[in-house]
């Protein structure tokens, strides 16, 4: 029993690679209790003696019955009672849980079914672990292979775990050596050696710990990291493209949304855009990458303002879901709220949500954020660029080096260049939609467009194109930067009875990197009377103009829609799907073969040796020698399956040694023609070789398979023992 009770630990051991995933103590109650089930059902069918089909039956009886309070906890009657709605989840979880564990955001919890695999994992791990070691004894090859399964769920813990864990190593090294006590205690593979597996597994934990320790991790190739996210998010989804359309368009007076809870100046953005094509910013970059989210995650950001509020969808209806900043819980509320749960997904590095199935008039949801603290034009000079990750733009339009140039005359470090350049920029730009009763201004963002703000004298937009313009700079600068859209609370709101926002209090403003982390900066000019446009003379124009080609109707361009010509020139040929998978298998299987020959190339090399020994013994020029070959290879057989033969022992005691009859035949074979004075025939070189061949098949036998390969890779023919090795040492010393 205390056996079988290494092996047991040993699964219960290799599912710690999961922790990171759920990070709860659910985790801790649905391994425990599928272990304890495990245990209970091997020690009964071990020794009751079931047949597999009781055992088996008893296992899903055992899932059905504590499935739902250890594995779907949230559907449990009372805490502890199975429920239809737990059942229906714990049936389905069988098949769907995996999948879905590595598309929510971990941490998991005890998010809806998502505890399945590891209640599964531990109840069958540890059942056919200790059902296998319990059966050793009368069934030694099967109970051979119990050593496989914590291999097995250890395998299977890494993929669906983080692609990066520390843990990972440490859990592999423990799992091996407790597999080596497991081996040593039950003599399967190490007879009569049981403290020298443990001391070579011990020294080679040592080893692999040192190796860990000054080793690199790198993040690994995992499930999570290959699945294919069902929330897919094209290049061109910009909601920021939209942003006429919300301040003059039929959205202008219409109520969008109301929330509680918000206070003056503070923000709830729509979308995070961090991928500037040349066309548009849109949710690209590492901001597209969004997954599940089980309820509530741990906001990793400590510099900021935690915002709750309760937002009530009324007229803004798409997939946006409007946040406080960096989520730290999201819940929807009425009628709809479970099917609005199922189909939200969340960005975290662009702290951005959205829904697959879309908002719509009457959706509600309380959420806690962190937003990133805002901070003034004046104050940037201070700041200093962060570490952040987005993706550079894929054109930077023109004017926008030339005017950071003239802006930043003077300056010295990264903050005060930006500082003085969002400086210029709201001091020489003026706001205007191109509503019917304003200064014409051309809608977009795009590199024509941003071209063209700063080609113009008085620079003329909205805070689509000042907050593009300056991220671009920004970015130009050295500043991760990304554009925000969203609503700012005005002046005079109160928590308490909340606020609504209409088309027209739609806004954009840039978030930047910081070493202080992310913070928040306006860079839109103040609303004032624009003056007339200045001349054109060229000899005071301060930076390089853009030639736009006229366009084709007499009504000004108010869209730009088309991408300049280098933006499709310096985008990325993405590799075919197809050729990436097989280039990953042949990847693998390449490693792995080489791993497998260099953990193999002692024992092919005993292989290699054996035959080739044959091969002289058979090919002899004397024919005596030939004969007495065959007899060699009949005693190398003996050896190595463990007869123990002195060098006092005769040939013929030897051969009666082994129960084999022909083994005397070849015995007698070799005495006639060592001590014959007879010539030797070479009908006499093939019979002792053929009664050979057959004593050697004979004594494989009776043998189990692991005895066979223990047999083919003995090294006890050629002299070599521990005993040997030991005795050796001591007269070295």
């Amino acid at each position: 029993m205390m056996m079988a009770l290494f092996l047991a630990f040993a699964v219960i051991v290799s599912l710690v690679p999961l922790w990171p995933v759920y990070q709860d103590p659910a985790f801790v109650v649905a391994l425990a209790g599928g272990a304890v089930l495990g245990s209970l059902i091997a020690v009964l069918s071990a020794r009751r003696s079931w047949s597999v089909l009781r055992t088996a039956l008893s296992a899903v009886a055992a899932y059905l019955l504590f499935g739902v309070p250890l594995a779907v906890p949230s559907e449990a009657l009372l805490g502890f009672l199975p429920s239809l709605q737990g059942e229906l989840s714990l049936l389905t979880g069988v098949v769907l849980s995996w999948k879905q564990l590595v598309t929510v955001m971990p941490p998991v919890g005890a998010y809806e079914a998502l505890l399945v695999p590891v209640f599964l994992l531990s109840l069958l791990g540890v059942l056919l672990a200790v059902v296998l070691s319990l059966r050793l004894n009368r069934h030694k090859g099967i109970g051979s292979t119990a050593a496989l399964v914590p291999v097995i769920t250890l395998g299977v813990a890494i993929w669906l775990g983080p692609s990066r864990s520390f843990a990972s190593v440490i859990v592999t090294v423990g799992v091996f050596v407790l597999i080596a006590l497991w081996f040593a205690m039950s003599r399967v593979g190490v007879s009569r050696a049981g403290l020298r597996a443990i001391g070579i597994l011990l020294l080679s934990a040592v080893v692999a710990s040192a190796v860990v320790l000054f080793t690199p991790i790198a993040n690994r190739t995992v499930w999570r990291t290959e699945i294919d996210q069902p929330f897919v998010l094209q290049d061109d989804t910009s909601p920021l493209s939209e942003y006429r359309a919300f301040v003059t368009g039929d959205s202008q007076n219409t109520e969008l949304l109301t929330a509680t809870g918000l206070s003056a100046g503070q923000r709830v953005s729509i979308a995070t855009l961090d991928n500037y094509t040349g066309v548009l910013y849109s949710v690209g970059g590492v901001a597209a990458d969004f997954t599940k989210l089980p309820g509530s995650i741990p906001i990793q950001n400590s510099n900021g303002d935690e915002i709750s509020a309760e937002i009530t969808i009324t007229g803004l209806t798409g997939a946006w879901v409007p946040l406080t900043g960096e989520l730290g819980s999201l819940s929807f509320t009425g009628t709809g709220s479970r099917a609005l749960t199922d189909a939200f997904y969340y960005s975290r590095p662009a702290a951005t949500g959205a829904v697959t199935t879309g908002l719509s008039e009457g959706d509600g949801y309380r959420t806690t954020g962190l937003a990133a603290p805002e901070v003034s034009i004046s104050a940037v000079g201070s700041l200093a660029p962060g570490d952040a990750i987005v993706p550079a733009p894929a054109v930077m339009p023109d004017g926008v080096d030339a005017f950071i140039s003239l802006s930043a005359k003077g300056s010295t470090s990264a903050g005060e260049r930006l500082q003085a350049s969002l400086e210029a920029l709201a001091s020489e730009g003026y706001i205007s939609h191109g509503g019917p009763d304003e200064v014409p201004s051309a809608s977009g963002h795009g590199a024509n467009r941003i071209a063209a703000l700063f080609a113009a004298s008085p620079m003329v937009g909205d805070a689509e194109q000042y907050a593009s313009a300056a991220s671009l700079m920004a970015t130009q600068i050295g500043f991760p930067s990304r554009v925000v859209m969203g609503f700012i609370a005005p002046e005079g709101s109160d928590p308490a009875t909340g606020v609504s926002f209409t088309g027209a209090d739609m806004t954009a403003w840039i978030e930047i990197s910081t070493t202080e982390g992310w913070v928040a900066v306006n860079p839109n000019p103040a609303e004032r009377p624009i003056p007339e446009e200045q001349p054109q003379d060229p000899t005071e124009v301060a930076f390089p103009q853009t030639a736009v080609e006229p366009p084709a109707q007499d009504e000004p361009q108010l869209n730009d829609n088309s991408a300049p010509e280098a933006a499709d020139e310096e985008q990325p040929t993405p590799l075919d799907p197809v050729l990436q998978a097989i280039l990953a298998v042949v990847n693998f299987v390449g490693w792995t073969a080489l791993w497998l020959g260099l953990l193999a190339s002692p024992f092919l090399g005993v292989i290699v040796a054996k035959r080739r020994r044959r091969q002289a013994r058979h090919s002899a020029a004397d024919p005596r020698e030939r004969v007495e070959g065959a007899w060699s290879e009949v005693r190398d057989a003996l050896l190595d399956r463990g007869t123990d033969a002195s060098a006092s022992v005769t040939r013929q005691e030897l051969a009666e040694m082994s129960s084999v009859p022909a083994a005397t035949t070849v015995a007698v074979l070799a005495d006639t023609a060592q001590y014959s004075v007879d010539n030797v025939s070479e009908s006499d070189v093939t019979r002792a070789w053929s009664e050979a061949d057959g004593v050697i098949r004979e004594l494989g036998t009776n043998l189990t398979r692991w005895q066979k390969i223990k047999a083919v890779v003995s090294v006890k023919s050629f002299g070599l023992t521990w005993a040997g090795f030991t005795a050796w040492l001591t007269k070295r010393r």
